[in-house]
């Protein structure tokens, strides 16, 4: 009996999506699917094309890629043992691998490439998330000032991750709490004050430059309604 490949893919997006609904960043969700498939490539040719073609497939729908990842994919999925691949599948198995790695292969480029180390939520998506969740609480609770503390509860972990998330984190805060007017709190003062003393250049390669530029920017706008 053949192995069943789409049942492979499956689960391995299964356990993905698993590691997204615990509020993991599509790095941290993508990396630790990987690590669980970690042996499951050198099963057999079949195998190893389905496991790289997903974690590729899944890339494309990131913000931003890996270097190192990519490298890794890219040059996996172009030196697949074809006669192997074509013994452990049926034919109409195989042509459809073939398709979907070429896919993968023909779009990879066009995912812009992260060069950090860090595993992290990038700069738009954790602004992104920071919004959602301060939208969601905020016709739930019923004293305005808890806000702060419930969204800092919320990305806890995600501020003490790196110095970027922790700074878009709060930045993106500020932002909503002036808009809707919260801001007679120790705790509104308190992010005020990280902001004023933050150097954008700390952040390293954890941000691209124009998200340097913009986060600057949005810094200065806000310290400048004081």
């Amino acid at each position: 009996m053949r192995r069943n490949y789409e049942a492979l893919f499956g689960a391995f997006y299964e356990r993905y999506f698993d590691f997204k609904s615990e509020k993991m960043s599509d790095a941290e969700a993508i990396a630790c699917t990987t690590d669980a498939y970690f042996g499951v490539q050198s099963r057999g040719e079949m195998e190893k094309a389905v496991v790289y073609i997903a974690e590729g497939r899944i890339f494309l729908t990131h913000s931003k890629i890996f270097n190192k990842a990519k490298e890794r994919i890219v040059g996996t999925l172009n030196s697949l043992d074809l006669n192997k691949l074509q013994i452990e599948t049926a034919p109409d198995e195989y042509k459809d691998i073939l398709e979907r790695r070429d896919m993968v292969l023909d779009e990879i480029d066009n995912v812009p490439v992260d060069y950090s180390p860090y595993t992290r939520w990038y700069y738009h998506d954790m602004e992104r998330e920071v919004k959602n969740y301060f939208g969601v609480i905020l016709n739930e609770v019923e004293n305005k000032n808890e806000i702060i503390k419930k969204v800092l509860e919320r990305f806890e972990r995600e501020c003490t991750n790196t110095l970027s998330e922790n700074i878009v984190v709060k930045t993106t805060l500020l932002e909503l709490l002036i808009r809707y007017d919260i801001k007679r709190t120790e705790q509104f003062l308190d992010i005020r004050k990280e902001l004023e003393h933050f150097d954008v250049n700390e952040v390293d390669g954890q941000l691209a430059e124009d998200e340097k530029v913009d986060l600057s920017i949005r810094i200065k706008e806000l310290l400048s309604k004081f």
